[in-house]
């Protein structure tokens, strides 16, 4: 009669393992979207982000392809009922979670400071608009992308420019009139760039780091099936060589 409910109990055991490893391989769908996403959106912007920024989406990439891998070794042990196998899958999960958590801490701990570095690296590429056609085309696209125009403000480019112009990406394309110093076309973007560009950095990283954490909670449930499942196949190994 006991081995009849360890038999039952560790069928259970077994299937839930498979169903949790069904739900992995969703989660390795959503870490690769995010971190192909976000990587993307970086992308976009490079010119103005040390390579650092990068890391945390990367590593979201990695993570999201060792879960498919895993997940499949998960299944293939609780189908087999192979206690080694379980085994490594409880270990290579914790290794992924570990990960995760590695990639939420350096998301936000990289938001440090990114105003700073921003305006650093858009004040330098201004300098450099019209004498440079890779920092020229950094500028423009980040203007007209982010609807945006100077790194603080419009203002900025009278200091650089020196003239009664803008770049034309300050404003907006179905603009019909002429900037005056005493008159500001409404046409004109008014926002600085750090502003917009900040945002968008400060939201990635939150979806980087709310993302791996979620997921991560989902992965400890999977570790403590496989624990679980193994401490069953061992009872019933167990049992099977007492009889």
């Amino acid at each position: 009669m006991a081995a009849t409910h360890l038999d039952v109990g560790l069928r259970c055991i077994k299937y839930l393992l498979c169903a949790v490893n069904s739900l992995f391989v969703l989660t390795g769908v959503m870490i690769i979207s995010v971190g192909t996403t976000i990587y993307a959106v970086y992308e976009d912007f490079s010119h103005f982000l040390d390579p650092s920024y990068f890391s945390p989406a990367t590593l979201l990439i990695v993570v999201g392809i060792f879960v498919f891998i895993i997940a499949f070794l998960g299944c293939c042990g609780a189908l087999r009922e192979s206690t080694c196998m379980v085994l490594v899958f409880a270990i290579l999960l914790s290794l992924v979670l570990v990960l995760e958590l590695a990639a939420a801490i350096a998301a936000y701990a990289l938001q440090d400071g990114i105003k700073n570095l921003l305006a650093e690296k858009i004040n330098i590429t201004m300098h450099q608009y019209g004498k440079n056609v890779e920092a020229t085309e950094a500028i423009d696209f980040l203007q007209s992308k982010l609807y945006c125009c100077g790194y603080n403000g419009y203002k900025d480019w009278e200091e650089i420019m020196k003239e009664q112009k803008f770049p034309s990406s300050c404003q907006s394309e179905n603009n019909t009139c002429i900037y005056d110093k005493e008159i500001l076309c409404s046409e004109f973007y008014t926002t600085g760039c750090i502003k917009n560009l900040s945002i968008i950095i400060h939201r990635s990283a939150l979806y980087i780091g709310t993302g791996a954490v979620a997921i991560a909670l989902i992965q400890l449930m999977g570790i403590m099936f496989a624990c679980m499942l193994g401490k069953a196949i061992r009872r019933q190994k167990n049992r099977k060589r007492e009889t």
